[in-house]
Parts: C-alpha cells; structure tokens; sequence
C-alpha cells in the first residue's frame, strides 16, 4: 500500500484510499503477479538441514556437512529427526555394555591414605562424663555428648576443663512441647496458603471458634435499592470478575487525569487537524484488514496523540508513528499480534524495521512506559452491559465514539464521558431518550455533565467526511446492523 495521501506539496501522502490488503491475501488471490520472496528463492534454503533445539548437540562437524551434501543431489532432504537418531545410535552405547573401571591408585595417595588411618587410630578419645545430679539439664547432656562427638572426630579442638564445667553449670530451662509436623504428603494446598497467611499477618486471615483460620472474601459493594445489581447475576462468571469491577472502574477513572491530553497542535507547526484525522483513518483500516481488536485501535490513537503532545515531530515521521503505535498496542491487547514485516508492508517498503523498531523505543519513553490507559471503548462497553442494551445499539454507540477518534476536539476530554455521551447519544437516536439511574450509578455522571460532549458527538456525526470514509464503510456493512445508515437527530432535539 502507498503512504499517505499529499496533504502539501513538499510531502507526498498518496493513495489511501484504496484499502489494505496484506501479503497472504493478494498471494491467494494473485499467485502469478507477485513475484517471490527471497527466501523463497534461496538456493541454501534446499539443502539446509534444520536442527532442533536439543538434537545433535555433541555431533560431528563431519557428519553434517557429509548430510548436506547428500541433500543437494536428487535424493530427498535428510530430516532433523534421521540424523539426531543416526548420531545417537553412532555415539551412545547401552549402560550395560560399558565397563566401568576404576582408575588405579598412585603409590604416594596410597602412602597418605595409610598415613592419615593411623593417625585417626592413635588420636586419644576424650570422654566427657555426664553426671546426672539435680542441676544437669537435658541441653547440658546434649551439648556435652556434641563436643565429644566433635573432638573425637577431630572437627572441633578439644574442649578445656573450665568449657565443660560451664557446660555443666548452665541453668535449668523451660521445657517447649514439641508441635508435631505434618509429613509433606498430608499437607495440602489450603493448608500451606492458610500458614503462609499467619506468618504475614494479614488482616484479611481470621479464626473461627474452632480455631481454624480463613481468608476472609472480599466484600462486593451493592447498588443502592431501586438499581438492578448486574454484578450479582454474574458472580459466579470468573471473566466477568464481578467482586472486583467496580472497584476496577473507579479506578480506571481516577487515572484519567494522568493521560490528560491538551491541544497541542499549536506545537506542531508541520502538522494540522486533517492530516491526523487522515492518518486515524489509515489506522482504522490497517485495524479492519489485520482483524484486530477494538482496543488495540483506540489503545494506538491515544499512544499517538500521547505522543505528539509531547515531541515535536515533522510530517514524514507521522505514519511511522502510527505504525508504530499500532504495533505497540497490538504487543499489549492482542493474543497473536502481527509480525514486523506486516507492519512494513502496510507502509509500502517506506520505513525499515530499524526505523519502526526505534520508534518504538521512543513512543515507549515519551510515554513513560505506561501503557495501562483508560480507553473510552472499555467503559462503554461496561455501561452498556450493565444497562442491558441491544447490541443494536451498542454497535451505534461504537460508531458514535470510534468516529469521533478522527476528530481533533475530542482528545481533551475525560474517556468515561465520551463513552457515557456516546451511548445517551445512540439511545436518543433509537427512541430511548432517558439516561436511567442504573446508567448513572454505573458510570458515575448525570446526563448534564456531559451533554456538551454529546452535542459535539452529534456535530461530528453531521460533517461531510470526504476522503475519511473507513468508519462509515465499515459500520454501513451487515455484520454492524448498518447502524452508519441510521438517520441523524438535530442537536436542538437534545
């Protein structure tokens, strides 16, 4: 695919338009036009012979190359699997058939090992009498027959008659009943995580009248009565991680100020508002074609904006940082992200990996390597659930919200209002103009704090989008109930 469309004269940013298609799918459907890769062309790549990792390990130099050189002819290529059997079949021999011998004695060992036997016999023995009167404890007789043993071995030196009177002399100590310990075959799981916890301490260990300790459960804080209570219905659903998520969203909440955004396009004299709305487009539809999550698209927008109202940058440089952006957050949100060379191919051949890869370690430094962000897509979709919406019109509510990622207005403000906005915002446009208090407790906010918000939703929605038209596209399908074609409600009617 080409850069970016010609935004100026000096820079060109040409053909965008057209959609991505990556190089596995043009291959199946133009098999004779692309020409091959140079890996496909490699001759060495006939007659390679791969190793695994632990196969091989102490064969010969000569065998392989004898291996390869086969390989080159017209017989079949000699698997890894045949020469690590042919090498261990060559080199190992069964346990029964090796000799095991030892090596012989030299004569001056054998003189100082006779030397060092008859010098053990002769050492006197000490013998320390343990008198049993009624001041001898049971830790004196102990500590006596320890340094006897040790003397006679000659480990320690040998004790004086004033250590052993001390010995002799020491008081009389308490006796501790030994607590019997279980054998580790009769310890189990709960027992080990149970005594972990007392020897910590913590607070959330507590004893019952039996004297059997318990972690406490965390305790779910309830909705207020008239509010349907949605985490209770899934408390027995683990994804759905119902103890802690409100605990979890209010704290995404509070870290909305630390990825506060402000209009930094007075900073960046190369660029303007519709090159970036350009460049969002493009990664909507480098999004669409890799199949990739939501996430991850609204996770690369805000690394970019992220970005650039942090570093100054010039006009050549912004696909790179979308790229690279994407890539990022592909890293963290997906499970198989897309590998480097997709990346370079979707921008033409126009960066090199060294290229990406150093922007990445610049975008992961000027963001401080935070990448835990609020996304405006995840409280959406905890409202929505919690209300019980269609998903007709939580797909309306997703068009609201990813369309307003192209205009430059909306990066100052909070996420969880943006995604509250949005779904009032779709809900009017469905029929349903109240925003109930089980949406405000969830998400915290009365319709008035953010009706401003929804009214410049609604004014986005309104533009004319003449060369961005990848959301639309992709919202006007069937699979997104065509939710692009719903008509548009008039900003006096909210």
């Amino acid at each position: 695919m080409a850069p970016l469309k010609q935004i100026q004269k000096q820079v060109s940013l040409a053909n965008m338009d057209r959609g991505i298609k990556t190089r596995s799918q043009q291959i199946l459907m133009k098999k004779d036009v692309l020409p091959k890769r140079k890996a496909d062309e490699s001759p060495l790549k006939r007659i390679t012979v791969k190793r695994s990792a632990m196969g091989e390990i102490n064969g010969k130099e000569n065998d392989r190359a004898e291996l390869v050189g086969k390989a080159t002819g017209k017989q079949a290529i000699v698997t890894s699997r045949e020469i690590r059997t042919r090498s261990l079949s060559r080199t190992r021999k069964p346990l029964s058939s090796v000799n095991l011998v030892k090596p012989p004695i030299p004569p001056a060992a054998k003189a100082q090992v006779k030397d060092v036997q008859i010098a053990e016999t002769s050492k006197p023995k000490i013998a320390v009498k343990a008198v049993k009167t009624e001041s001898t404890t049971t830790a004196a007789v102990k500590a006596a027959v320890v340094v006897k043993t040790t003397a006679t071995l000659g480990i320690l030196p040998r004790p004086t008659k004033t250590q052993v009177k001390i010995i002799k002399k020491q008081p009389d100590l308490p006796k501790v009943p030994a607590k019997p310990r279980k054998s580790d075959s009769d310890k189990s799981e709960s027992s080990l995580y149970v005594s972990a916890l007392e020897e910590l301490n913590l607070d959330d260990v507590v004893k019952d009248k039996s004297g059997k300790s318990t972690v406490k459960k965390k305790q779910r804080r309830p909705p207020p009565p008239g509010i349907e209570d949605f985490d209770k219905e899934n408390i027995n659903e683990p994804n759905s991680v119902a103890v802690y998520a409100m605990d979890i969203f209010d704290y995404l909440k509070s870290r909305e100020s630390h990825f506060k955004i402000k209009d930094y396009m007075c900073r960046q004299p190369d660029l303007n508002a519709s090159m970036r709305a350009l460049v969002v487009n493009w990664m909507v539809e480098v999004q669409e074609n890799f199949e990739l999550n939501h996430e991850t698209l609204y996770l690369g927008v805000k690394l970019v904006d992220l970005y650039l109202s942090k570093v100054r940058i010039t006009k050549n440089k912004l696909q790179l940082i979308a790229c690279a952006s994407l890539f990022v957050a592909a890293k963290y949100d997906e499970r198989f992200p897309p590998v480097i060379d997709d990346m370079l191919y979707v921008c033409d051949g126009l960066y090199t990996s060294e290229d990406l890869t150093g922007m990445e370690v610049e975008l992961l430094k000027a963001v401080d390597f935070q990448l835990g962000i609020p996304l405006s897509y995840r409280f959406l979709r905890r409202y929505a659930r919690c209300n019980k919406v269609q998903l007709r019109t939580l797909t309306l509510a997703r068009y609201i919200l990813e369309t307003s990622l192209l205009d430059y207005s909306t990066i100052t403000y909070s996420d969880s209002k943006l995604a509250s906005a949005a779904l009032h915002l779709a809900l009017i446009m469905e029929g349903h103009k109240e925003w109930t208090s089980t949406l405000e407790y969830y998400s915290g906010y009365k319709a008035q704090e953010f009706k401003d918000i929804m009214k410049l939703l609604n004014d986005v929605l309104h533009k004319k989008q003449t060369k961005e038209q990848a959301i639309k596209t992709k919202y006007s399908h069937k699979v997104f109930f065509e939710v692009a074609k719903i008509p548009l409600v008039k900003s006096s009617d909210l």
